[in-house]
């Protein structure tokens, strides 16, 4: 693409985090923009995030003890870890992915990839969050991984030497130290890790809808529609067809979450994408009070203080985006973080489920369609969602500002997964 110096008009369709940080950004740089999404913003899977900015998930989702303990795993009816029979077949070519990505260089390119922009996210993300006065709900008072089992925290610790190659600032803590940072935790808490930069969003729904509001109020339009296809135009641009109007654009940004795989289709084969359905459990008076977010190190989930109560989320539940939420996949977590938080009281507790677009590398999908340079994707960021929504929406105005790829362009174009191993899957 030639490099853009005049306004164009952007289609961006999906108005979660990620599309409405993408619209944001390019907002800024002087273009028209247009957010269009079958529902009204953030009510889709970036509501229910975590609002845990982690710098801690630099790893493909499928690590080696991990695939070791995955029959355990998926038999423990309270395991962070869920594949529903009905949708294992769905999940072939996900899982021959995933385990390309176990191989060690395969491997420690992605950490590398995840690691860079990791690195930057916070501050990606306070510096748009605060053009869009938003920035109160964003802090950075670091991140615990808290254990009860001595050995589960020495697997972990053997992860630190690669933490600390790529800059970033982890600790070990024994049981007092862990302590003084927290004094809710348990008693039998042998001890844990400090991730001193993580961040945390204390309302992820509410920061969206700023990031919305400040949209409108300079010149953006925000369209409720279904979205069917998205075609090149001829002489230029593109076409969003929804179920209301036709309207056309000179770029348009596909961010969709797990839906952005059908308005691909015609132009990308095989992404192994997956309906990754997280839950949370948000407790409105928990009783105890945290001051970071603290993940559990053995059921693998996170609990964070929010401006509405205490938010226990992070579980994984591959199932159809469509099927019914099993709602004990959101209560089992109460009984899970009484073994960690004591007192923890999940009085008028509140479950909710969404669908989070999972890549199996653990590297969500940013590019250019080869042959259709006018349409653009970002999506499959799983649980780095909100984490990642700033820094990526750097890499799209980049490229569509057409200032040729970016550093992580091979890492992140879907065309990775149409290459070497993955043309096996």
């Amino acid at each position: 693409m030639a490099s853009c110096s005049i306004p164009l008009s952007v289609g961006v369709v999906g108005a979660g985090i990620v599309g409405l940080s993408i619209a944001l950004e390019l907002q800024r740089r002087g273009h028209q923009v247009t957010v269009i999404d079958r529902d009204t913003p953030m009510l889709g899977c970036s509501s229910g995030n975590a609002g845990y900015l982690s710098e801690a998930n630099i790893f493909p989702p499928a690590a080696p003890d991990m695939l070791m303990k995955l029959p355990k795993l998926m038999l423990d009816s309270d395991g962070p870890l869920v594949i529903k029979p009905t949708y294992a077949p769905q999940m072939m070519s996900w899982g021959w992915h995933a385990l390309a990505a176990v191989k060690g260089d395969v491997r420690a390119s992605i950490t590398r990839t995840l690691a860079a922009l990791t690195t930057g996210a916070y501050e990606a993300i306070l510096d748009l969050a605060s053009h869009a006065n938003a920035g109160h709900l964003l802090s950075r008072d670091g991140g615990l991984v808290a254990f009860k089992n001595r050995d589960a925290l020495e697997a972990k610790c053997a992860s630190l030497p690669v933490f600390q190659n790529y800059g970033i600032a982890v600790d070990r803590l024994d049981a007092a130290e862990i302590h003084e940072f927290e004094p809710a935790l348990a008693k039998d808490i042998v001890g844990g890790l400090m991730f001193r930069n993580s961040g945390r969003c204390s309302n992820p729904r509410q920061l969206g809808l700023l990031y919305a509001e400040h949209l409108q109020g300079n010149g953006a339009r925000l369209l409720q529609d279904s979205i069917e296809s998205v075609d090149p135009a001829e002489g230029g641009g593109a076409w969003l067809r929804g179920s209301k109007e036709r309207l056309r654009f000179d770029r348009v940004v596909v961010c969709a979450g797990f839906w952005s795989k059908e308005l691909l289709r015609p132009y990308v084969s095989r992404i192994p994408l997956a309906s990754e359905r997280g839950y949370h459990l948000m407790l409105p008076k928990p009783g105890v009070r945290l001051r970071r977010p603290v993940v559990f190190g053995e059921p693998h989930f996170a609990a964070t203080p929010m401006d509405e109560g205490l938010r226990l989320a992070g579980t994984a539940e591959f199932a159809s985006a469509d099927a019914p939420p099993n709602v004990e996949r959101a209560t089992m977590l109460l009984r899970l973080a009484q073994q960690y938080l004591t007192g923890l009281d999940g009085q008028d507790g509140q479950p909710w489920m969404g669908v989070r677009p999972s890549l199996p590398d653990g590297l969500p999908a940013v590019g250019v369609v080869p042959a259709h340079p006018t349409i653009q994707y970002a999506f499959g960021h799983a649980h780095n969602g909100l984490t990642l929504s700033a820094v990526t929406a750097k890499l799209v105005a980049s490229q569509i500002e057409g200032a040729g790829p970016h550093a992580h362009s091979s890492s992140l174009d879907l065309h990775r997964f149409q290459q070497g191993f993955a043309r096996a899957a």
